[in-house]
């Protein structure tokens, strides 16, 4: 995850990546408006952090967040599902680059359980923002 742009802001909060399970993706952009120059993808999802603590019956989440991606340069991109909650499995993040086309850098799995569910290649990825929030 260190070719991440600006990951750092994810584990100042997080510790680490988190691995985006039960994360909700609200809002997907795709902008192709650079001539010449493949289209970003950017996503923006509530993220927190389940513990193992358990008040009324329910585990204490902390940590609730929304997190800003931009993918650069995607390609290969499917996209499916986008409705009213795109609640998520995971995010995976796969370097590619030693075996991959030499601009395509990444394999992006947003692995929805109900809703989104997205695959792609990208050559850069970058953390736009994190900000604290409560639905």
């Amino acid at each position: 995850m260190a070719k991440i742009e600006n990951v750092h802001l994810l584990e100042e909060v997080f510790g680490n990546f988190p691995s985006f399970h039960d994360a909700e993706v609200l809002r997907i952009v795709l902008n192709r408006e650079s001539v010449g120059i493949l289209p970003t993808l950017e996503a923006l999802i509530y993220v927190f952090e389940m513990t193992s603590e358990i008040k009324d019956g329910k585990y204490v989440c902390k940590n609730h967040s929304l997190v800003t991606f931009q993918f650069r340069e995607i390609d290969q991109l499917v996209l499916e599902g986008f409705n009213n909650q795109n609640a998520l499995q995971g995010l995976s993040v796969t370097d590619i680059s030693d075996h991959q086309l030499e601009w395509l850098k990444f394999e992006v799995g947003i692995d929805g359980i109900f809703g989104l569910d997205a695959h792609f290649k990208c050559r850069s990825i970058s953390v736009l923002s994190i900000e604290p929030y409560s639905n």
